[in-house]
């Protein structure tokens, strides 16, 4: 029972792994035969328990169907590994030096490039004869280089893109909803409002600047005009936009002679990925280091449609 356990146990290592018999040999040192032995019925020598293990990152025990719990929650898995580069700050998390943060990001962003690859499932890179592993180590080295590196699935029940480029990092996860993404947009005239807006350059310029400050920062409308060199009434017109989307509040101060206005500015976080975002629709993609975009349908509804 043991032998057929093991190799079942591999099997399904290897799979999860995303990486052919072929090159799990090549790794322990053994023939793709020895290994499609194993998997089908045979048990590998027990000197080579510890490099199997080691290989797929488990306990010999794992190897035997022994599976910790955790590791069958995946969910607690990732949970304590993103985890423990915090943990190993001595403080509150919000504090954690630049290096924890860093660890932190780093580990997140090959988990979600995981997830992407995992979309496609296992079969196809085996059926093309590439090693999962191979493949995704190298994308990893070469995340923070300029090279593009972009990523996407786009299914029926939702959609998946991505960049790892250095200077253009993200990664959007939008599962659909049963009736659509088109019940969640906002009333037209919101967006031609807004974008409109957006493509003022003064206030486009004003936004830029004032998402260099640190947050809560206060200004004046002199401060506002003097960096941006806007006249002074063309200042009070993007202040008050300003004002309408959000990202400014007015405040007064009773002085001993004089009321003072005042601007607190209050980024927000949703903008800069929107511009992140635009940078791909401005100068579409068009090399991915992973593509599969199998949707039959529309990406929006029409009002009604509840195909």
């Amino acid at each position: 029972m043991h032998e057929l356990n093991i190799g079942g146990q591999i099997t399904e290592l290897r799979k999860a792994k995303g990486v052919t018999q072929e090159a799990l040999a090549r790794a322990i040192g053994v023939s793709g035969q020895a290994v499609s032995k194993w998997e089908g019925g045979g048990s590998p020598d027990i000197s080579l328990l510890p490099a199997i293990a080691d290989y797929f990152g488990v306990a010999i025990d794992c190897l035997f169907g022994r599976m910790p719990e955790n590791r069958r929650n995946i969910e607690e898995v990732v949970f304590n590994h993103v985890a423990k580069a915090i943990d190993e700050f001595d403080g509150e998390p919000w504090d954690a030096p630049d290096e924890c943060q860093t660890a932190v990001f780093e580990r997140v962003k090959k988990i979600c490039w995981a997830v992407l690859y995992g979309m496609l499932g296992t079969r196809i890179f085996e059926q093309m004869s590439l090693p999962m592993k191979e493949l995704f180590d190298d994308m990893v080295a070469k995340m923070d280089s300029e090279i593009s590196l972009y990523g996407r699935v786009v299914y029926n029940r939702g959609m998946v893109i991505a960049s790892a480029t250095r200077s253009f990092p993200y990664f959007f996860f939008m599962p659909e909803p049963e009736k659509g993404w088109s019940e969640g947009l906002l009333p037209r005239e919101e967006y031609c409002k807004t974008f409109a807006a957006l493509g003022d350059e003064d206030i486009l310029s004003s936004l830029l600047l004032l998402h260099t400050k640190k947050p809560n920062t206060n200004f004046t409308a002199g401060y506002l005009a003097k960096e941006t060199g806007l006249s002074a009434e063309r200042t009070e017109r993007v202040i008050a936009s300003l004002t309408d989307m959000g990202f400014v509040k007015e405040y007064h101060i009773e002085l001993e002679d004089t009321r003072q206005k005042f601007y607190e500015f209050r980024p927000k976080e949703s903008f800069i990925a929107v511009l992140m975002l635009m940078r791909a629709v401005i100068h579409t993609p068009t090399h991915h280091v992973i593509s599969a975009a199998e949707r039959s349908k529309p990406l929006l509804r029409l009002e009604g449609d509840n195909t």
